[in-house]
């Protein structure tokens, strides 16, 4: 019983790194990632690049939803907008900064191979 254990232990870890060691030839291991099959708008998209040099940087951020903010659409919005635009967007900052902690250690774990 042992045995057949370790036999499927194996093959699962001899797959594993044989997918590890071949990523340079795929279009990237990300997308074999059930979160990267979510569609992202071209906004989104323009967010996600802001909210990864913004996690990116040495410093502390203190309110990164602040630095995120489009003033001049913020400028535009009622008291109401504004708060609903402030409370998307801090939606959207916390699904994003997952993604990207999740995208990291996934670069992190090929790596070190």
């Amino acid at each position: 019983m042992k045995r057949r254990i370790k036999g499927k232990l194996y093959f699962l870890a001899r797959d594993a790194k044989s997918r590890m060691r071949n990523y340079h030839r795929e279009r990237s291991v990300f997308d074999q990632l059930p979160y990267s099959k979510l569609s992202f708008s071209v906004h989104d998209q323009e967010l996600y690049e802001r909210v990864k040099r913004l996690l990116s940087r040495d410093e502390v951020v203190i309110n990164p939803i602040q630095e995120l903010i489009d003033k001049k659409y913020y400028d535009t919005l009622s008291f109401d907008g504004k708060q609903k635009y402030i409370f998307d967007l801090s939606e959207k900052y916390k699904e994003l900064k997952i993604r990207f902690e999740r995208e990291s250690e996934e670069l992190k774990n090929v790596s070190n191979i």
